[in-house]
């Protein structure tokens, strides 16, 4: 081709192409975007089980010091103790759902609530959860008492649940 021809040519300048626009992404964003929804689920589900135990930790706390409160007032170790081992039973049907341990008696029922605990703390109130509970009068040593149950609400509402569900 002559040069002189190529002058006369009618060309246009030259047009790059569109630049890429940002959608669809590249796979490497969908990726991270599905790990960090995963982790944000993940992480909800958590705060969702951390959440439950505390506040449940929190409702027993209150039950047990309204029982401590009450019994200030009316002074009666028995009817302390019998609201202590209630709350222990309720505890055991509703919140460990155990219907089973909740209907334990005697030694069983000793047995069940020193199971989880480091040391065998209920073992000293054998008799007051079995049979002081029947008596109109008793010696109870209802600060002792109220410590052992206080350890074992709170050490199995914060810990995580043996169950899937929680």
């Amino acid at each position: 081709m002559n040069p002189e021809n190529a002058q006369k040519l009618p060309l246009r300048d030259v047009h790059l192409p569109a630049e890429p626009g940002f959608w669809p992404p590249a796979p490497g964003w969908w990726i991270l975007a599905v790990m960090v929804l995963i982790l944000l689920i993940g992480f909800g589900f958590w705060w969702r089980r951390h959440r439950y135990r505390h506040n449940k930790w929190q409702r027993m706390r209150l039950l047990l010091l309204t029982i401590r409160q009450n019994h200030q007032s009316h002074g009666d170790d028995v009817r302390f103790a019998r609201d202590l081992s209630n709350l222990l039973r309720r505890f055991t049907r509703y919140e460990l759902q155990d219907p089973v341990a909740a209907g334990l008696s005697g030694q069983s029922w000793i047995q069940f609530l020193n199971r989880d605990l480091s040391e065998p703390v209920f073992e000293a109130f054998k008799e007051t959860l079995t049979r002081d509970l029947y008596r109109p009068q008793a010696q109870i040593e209802t600060k002792a008492l109220f410590e052992a149950v206080h350890q074992f609400l709170q050490q199995h509402c914060l810990k995580p649940s043996r169950s899937a569900h929680d």
